[in-house]
């Protein structure tokens, strides 16, 4: 545990300046403008989904057993195939806010923990920054790509772009502030 000692000044900044980056990246710059739309029908969609209570839905919806029938694969022909999410009610910002910062502040700890055992103490700035970015890029770049993969959705560029800017926050930030 040596390691959250030595580095717990560049795991916090770290955490706050990729959360105000991410707060720029989504609500300044415009690359995650065109990410998501309204539905055409949205009155007479949100009268159908009203009955449905919060969860992860697949539409249309088959069990395994009926994925090769001629009924599901026609509804799959018609269209049209998605996801949706319902929520318990309205999104709580400053709750969700938080979250993400106790998010990145882990993957900081996660950064310090691979780095630290890496290099150790007096690591060379450059050093610090390769190892700290890659580490960093595999938890913000990686981890949604599956999603985005089986799920699909706009905007794969966009958070790519984000977890690069965001790796590359991490690790400026630790090999600046790395044990010396």
């Amino acid at each position: 545990m040596e390691f959250l000692t030595e580095l717990w000044m560049p795991i916090a900044v770290s955490a706050v300046f990729v959360w105000i980056a991410s707060a720029i990246t989504h609500m300044v710059l415009p690359h995650h403008k065109n990410e998501w739309k309204g539905l055409q029908n949205e009155d007479q969609a949100l009268d159908a989904l009203r009955s449905s209570p919060p969860g992860q839905y697949m539409f249309p919806f088959c069990t395994m057993a009926e994925m090769n029938t001629p009924e599901y694969k026609e509804k799959v022909a018609k269209g049209p195939v998605g996801v949706v999410t319902i929520w318990p009610g309205q999104t709580n910002m400053g709750k969700n806010l938080a979250l993400t910062l106790l998010f990145y502040l882990v993957v900081g700890v996660f950064v310090a923990y691979v780095a630290w055992h890496a290099l150790g103490k007096g690591a060379e700035y450059m050093t610090v920054f390769r190892i700290a970015g890659t580490a960093a890029f595999m938890a913000h770049g990686l981890g949604w790509m599956p999603n985005m993969i089986w799920f699909g959705g706009k905007g794969f560029w966009s958070y790519l772009f984000d977890s690069i800017v965001y790796a590359l926050i991490t690790a400026g930030t630790f090999g600046w502030l790395w044990a010396r």
